[in-house]
């Protein structure tokens, strides 16, 4: 793997998250995501296939958007159609609906792993299934996940969770895991912009 590729992965941002976790056994956590799905008669497999798209999707997406414009264009009008059915799946919508019910908390995002806080202290290499969904985007993600560490926690506004749980993302899709990338970057990105424009400002002052 290039020095690159190792950046982008390590690569973090800060932001409100809303995110919901179940600690696992050893075993619910070797069967994997679908099957503990099956077993809990929660599996849609229409759901799986387009969120699945979607992600690729957006990967093309912002490859084409850097080398031909018109076809990026085209390509986001289509995920944003595909985004509009995903939105309308039961599942998926009860998902976003009840996270959205938590109190968001400040969280530090990877491509690989994420830090967030918790009103309970975990152990390291305890097994979780995450939900989360970032407040900026709307994204949804849902993972296997493995705590590698505790750590001070990142959200430090006296909301309850003095604990900071560091977790590796377990068997993350690779198009998932690219769009969590994108979604840093974007978010880089747009912060980079507004200190320009607030240096721009200060000097035609």
């Amino acid at each position: 793997m290039t020095d690159d590729s190792n950046n982008r992965r390590s690569f973090r941002v800060s932001e409100d998250v809303y995110i919901k976790y179940d600690i696992l056994t050893d075993e619910e956590f070797a069967e994997g995501m679908e099957r503990r799905k099956l077993r809990l008669g929660d599996n849609d497999s229409a759901q799986a296939a387009l969120v699945e798209v979607e992600s690729r999707l957006s990967e093309a997406m912002f490859l084409m958007n850097g080398e031909q414009s018109a076809v990026g264009r085209c390509i986001t009008l289509l995920n944003d159609k595909v985004n509009i059915a995903i939105e309308q799946l039961p599942a998926l919508r009860e998902n976003k609906a009840s996270l959205a019910r938590t109190p968001p908390q400040c969280c530090d995002v990877g491509a690989d792993g994420m830090v967030f806080s918790s009103e309970r202290p975990l152990s390291v290499d305890d097994k979780l299934y995450l939900r989360f969904l970032l407040s900026s985007d709307n994204r949804y993600v849902e993972c296997f996940a493995r705590v590698v560490r505790l750590t001070d926690p990142p959200d430090t506004r006296g909301n309850g969770l003095p604990y900071g749980i560091a977790v590796e993302f377990s068997n993350l899709p690779p198009a998932q895991r690219e769009i969590l990338i994108q979604h840093m970057f974007n978010r880089e990105s747009e912060t980079l912009r507004m200190r320009r424009l607030e240096l721009d400002r200060a000097n035609d002052g």
